[in-house]
């Protein structure tokens, strides 16, 4: 293979302008890099990194010490064309367990965590073909977090339903997705049911799964003209409150946005036509103006690139041989958003720390430090106003903790998304 939380803030004033990314490498000797995320391992709350290498057959994960220097551990080096990784916690036992697939062993496995950053490997679901892509949410609404995967030679969009012991039972949502090769989750209809999405390569094919009655899926096709369609992504692009949907095509060379029109009728609009080998798509508020940006790789430009406000393109790097996949987090606890990213050329995780300029707080308002916090919107996480309730569709933990008068962070699954400033 190697050849080739955004917000509506109570807050003034805020400054922001151009973004300048310093290039830090993690590793240059993960053979293979493929993909990358990102989460507290351990518990230290420092922002660990985890990485899938195709050509090493590995996972590892990276201990961050809290000046971002990184240790390297190996949970395996026999997962035969390891492919993707995910982050979550899947036995509710409040730390980060580590999802990864393997497309030549055609398995998805996890890796759990006994909170301290110690693993151990159980397996969901062998004879998975070509595993690809793994994703986990609660799926079925029981308070415990169920897997999703697509299998590339499958086939197939499928989920694995969690008994609560982290016992797996497979489910088919689609067996006639051709090269499935992604899949991600979303309340896409607002009718409280997760759905499911899905990217077929040569089915040139992006659809959405609407779930109805009791988890049975219809579906819905959002594009079947999406040459190469690699990766799919669902959030309110435009603060419309409606759920749009983003892909990207590594054949058609596209990143490309589907906006909702509150029916779940797409209309399709092209970011970027020459993309070379766009890999992977997913938004995160990279500028924080309080709007979602685009993020996007290029396989075949060495790129990683960023669109504001989904329009204005912008580059973090163009150096990074085989751009795999990215991710976006706070690495170094600055309150901003940096990029964790994966290339298969170089053998390389690295990570760009981002100078964009924060949040200042304003004091002239005359609120209490203790009023509610506002409503706060990202995507699939919500925050209500009153009680400062917080729940999540997505399934993950959510909490908002106080760190001083005013000052807020939002974490979802234990990893830092937002700092808050509150007016006093």
């Amino acid at each position: 293979m190697k050849q080739t939380l955004c917000m509506a803030l109570l807050i003034a004033p805020c400054l922001f302008g151009q973004i300048n990314w310093t290039q830090h490498t993690v590793t240059n000797s993960f053979d293979g890099a493929v993909w990358v995320c990102a989460a507290d391992f351990n518990g230290d709350d420092h922002m660990d990194i985890v990485g899938a290498a195709w050509d090493a057959d590995e996972i590892a994960w990276w201990e961050n010490d809290g000046n971002e220097n990184f240790t390297e551990h190996i949970l395996t080096s026999t997962f035969n064309g390891a492919s993707s990784v995910y982050a979550a916690d899947l036995d509710t036992d409040n730390d980060m367990d580590i999802l990864g697939t393997a497309y030549l062993a055609n398995t998805i496995k996890w890796w759990e965590n006994d909170g301290s950053g110690g693993f151990t490997e159980h397996t969901i679901t062998p004879g998975f073909g070509g595993a690809y892509s793994v994703y986990a949410i609660n799926l079925d609404n029981d308070d415990d977090m169920d897997v999703l995967g697509a299998g590339r030679t499958a086939n197939t969009i499928a989920w694995w339903e969690n008994d609560g012991n982290e016992n797996w039972t497979r489910h088919p949502i689609d067996t006639n997705l051709t090269d499935a090769s992604s899949v991600f989750a979303f309340d896409v209809n607002d009718d409280g049911l997760i759905d499911v999405l899905g990217a077929g390569g040569s089915a040139h094919e992006l659809a959405w799964y609407e779930q109805y009655g009791s988890l049975q899926f219809y579906k819905r096709t959002i594009d079947d003209d999406f040459g190469g369609a690699t990766s799919v992504y669902a959030a309110d692009l435009d603060n419309d409150t409606d759920v749009d949907v983003l892909g990207a095509a590594w054949t058609a060379n596209d990143v490309a946005w589907y906006d909702n029109d509150g029916g779940e009728n797409f209309t399709k609009t092209v970011i970027d036509g020459s993309f070379l080998g766009a890999g992977q798509v997913s938004v995160a508020d990279i500028d924080m103006d309080t709007d979602l940006d685009i993020l996007a790789v290029s396989w075949y430009l060495d790129d990683i690139c960023w669109w504001e406000d989904g329009v204005t393109k912008h580059y973090i790097t163009n150096t990074f041989d085989y751009a795999h996949s990215m991710y976006a987090v706070d690495v170094d606890g600055d309150s901003d958003l940096d990029i964790v990213g994966a290339a298969l050329n170089d053998d390389a995780i690295a990570w760009w720390e981002s100078d964009v300029v924060g949040i200042e707080e304003d004091n002239s308002k005359g609120v209490s430090q203790n009023a509610p916090l506002p409503t706060i919107i990202q995507g699939p996480l919500w925050v209500e106003y009153g009680s400062c309730q917080v729940y999540d569709i997505m399934g993950r933990s959510v909490t908002i903790d106080r760190i001083t008068p005013g000052v807020y962070f939002i974490e979802v699954d234990g990893c830092i998304r937002q700092k808050i400033v509150k007016v006093k």
